[in-house]
């Protein structure tokens, strides 16, 4: 099984849902993102160079799939674990979970995070300091999902 760094559990309101009583794309997208930030907040390394002058840390997330996948859950549970790292970026994995609904299916979403030259947009080299620490962030993983 994947061990995951991060794990966040959310109870299914009102405001989480569609017209059509389903997960709504902009509950997925503020669960995918806090599970980010999350992550993002274990890499003080990472943020320290994301605060240089000149540069910028930037992120988007690459795959994000309907929130009416999760169909009509009471809670979910969302994991986050970095599963690639490139020499200028590195990719988080997000896996939903839902949990007491209609689906046991999880959806899963991806989130790039780059340090960027933030005159030009050019990527720049993480190294190897800030790929030891998402290292030791995963060796430390915990949660399961």
């Amino acid at each position: 099984m994947t061990k995951w760094a991060v794990l966040q559990e959310y109870q299914i309101s009102d405001k989480d849902l569609d017209a059509a009583g389903t997960v709504s794309d902009d509950a997925l997208a503020r669960w995918v993102d806090a599970a980010r930030e999350a992550y993002l907040d274990g890499c003080p390394t990472l943020l320290a160079a994301g605060r240089e002058p000149g540069v910028a840390l930037r992120h988007r997330t690459a795959a994000l799939p309907g929130g009416a996948l999760l169909g009509r859950p009471t809670d979910v549970v969302v994991t986050a674990s970095v599963k690639e790292f490139r020499p200028a970026s590195f990719t988080i994995a997000v896996r939903v979970r839902p949990g007491g609904g209609d689906r046991e299916i999880p959806v899963n979403a991806s989130c790039v995070v780059r340090l960027d030259d933030a005159a030009t947009g050019e990527p720049r080299q993480l190294g190897n300091e800030i790929r030891d620490e998402l290292i030791a962030l995963e060796q430390s993983a915990s949660y399961y999902n």
